[in-house]
C-alpha cells in the first residue's frame, strides 16, 4: 500500500509541475493586470456564464481501498467516483484567497476484483453478519459475470479554501485548493451484471450492508482555470467498526479530475 501511495503522490506532483509550467507560460504571454484593466477583465470573465454566485463543480475519479482483506480486493479502474457540488464563492478581503462552502451529492462505485458480492450469513455465535459471498453460491456455476460492485450515495458538504494566482483573471490563473468534506449516506446497494443463456441480466439488492452512515475526509486540488486534478483521502471507514465483512473497515482514497462548469 505504501508503494501505491508513493505512485499517487508522484502523479499528483507531476501534474503540479506541469500546471505551474503552463501557468508561467500563460502569464508571460498575456499582459499584466493593472488597476485600469481589472474591472474590464472581471466583467469579461463573467460574460457568457449564468449570473449565479459561486461554482457548479463536477468531479470524476478512480478509487482504491486501503486495508482491504487479503483475497478480497477491488478494481481501481472500475471503482469510480462522481461528485456534483455547488460551492459559494466568498472572497477573503482583497487577498488572493477565497472561502467556498458548498453542498452536493457524491456517488461511489466499488468494484470487486473477483466474482463476489456482499450478503448476509451467520457467525460462530449464530448472529447475522455481513459477508463476502461468492457469486456462484447465489447464481450457480457456468454464469459469465461482467460486473459486481457496491454503490454508495452521499449527501456531502464540502468546505474549501482556494488560492488563485490572478484574482481578476481566473481563466488564466493557477489555483491551489485545500478542503474537506463530510457526508451522510442516503442510498446503498449491490449490483451484479452477468450473462445467462446468452441474455444480459442485472441484479440489484438495496441495503446498507453495515456501511458507515457518515463519511469525512480531506482533499487537495491543483489546476489551471476551472480545471484541476485532485486527491481525496477518507478519514472515516467504509464500514462500521467491527461490522464489515471479515471485520474489515477499509479507507477509500480517490484521485481524479475536477471541472467548474460555471
Amino acid at each position: 500500500m505504501i508503494t501505491l501511495q508513493k505512485k499517487t503522490l508522484f502523479l499528483f506532483l507531476l501534474f503540479a509541475c506541469s500546471s505551474i509550467s503552463i501557468a508561467v507560460l500563460a502569464q508571460e504571454s498575456t499582459p499584466k493586470n493593472t488597476k485600469a484593466t481589472r474591472a474590464g477583465k472581471l466583467v469579461s470573465e463573467k460574460a457568457g456564464r449564468p449570473d449565479v454566485p459561486g461554482d457548479l463543480m463536477i468531479e470524476i475519479g478512480f478509487t482504491w481501498m486501503n486495508d482491504h482483506p487479503v483475497g478480497h480486493g477491488f478494481k481501481t479502474m472500475a471503482s469510480r467516483t462522481f461528485n456534483a457540488y455547488y460551492l459559494y464563492d466568498k472572497p477573503i478581503g482583497e487577498s488572493a484567497f477565497s472561502f467556498h462552502p458548498g453542498i452536493g451529492v457524491g456517488t461511489e462505485k466499488y468494484a470487486f476484483d473477483k466474482n463476489s458480492t456482499l450478503g448476509y450469513g451467520l457467525d460462530d455465535n449464530g448472529s447475522k453478519v455481513v459477508q463476502f459471498i461468492d457469486l456462484e453460491d447465489i447464481y450457480g456455476q457456468g454464469i459469465a459475470y461482467r460486473k459486481s460492485q457496491i454503490n454508495a450515495n452521499y449527501l456531502d458538504i464540502p468546505l474549501e479554501i482556494r488560492w488563485i494566482s490572478r484574482k481578476y483573471d481566473p481563466k488564466r490563473s493557477l489555483t491551489v485548493t485545500i478542503g474537506g468534506k463530510a457526508g451522510i449516506l442516503f442510498d446503498a446497494k449491490t449490483k451484479v451484471k452477468y450473462l445467462e443463456d446468452g441474455e444480459k441480466k442485472i441484479t440489484k439488492q438495496k441495503e446498507n450492508f453495515e456501511l458507515n452512515p457518515f463519511r469525512y475526509g480531506a482533499y487537495a486540488k491543483l489546476g489551471f482555470g476551472g480545471f484541476s486534478a485532485y486527491y481525496y483521502y477518507s478519514f472515516s471507514t467504509t464500514f462500521k467498526k467491527d461490522k464489515g465483512p471479515l471485520a474489515t473497515t477499509m479507507f477509500p482514497m480517490t484521485i481524479g479530475l475536477s471541472l467548474a462548469l460555471f
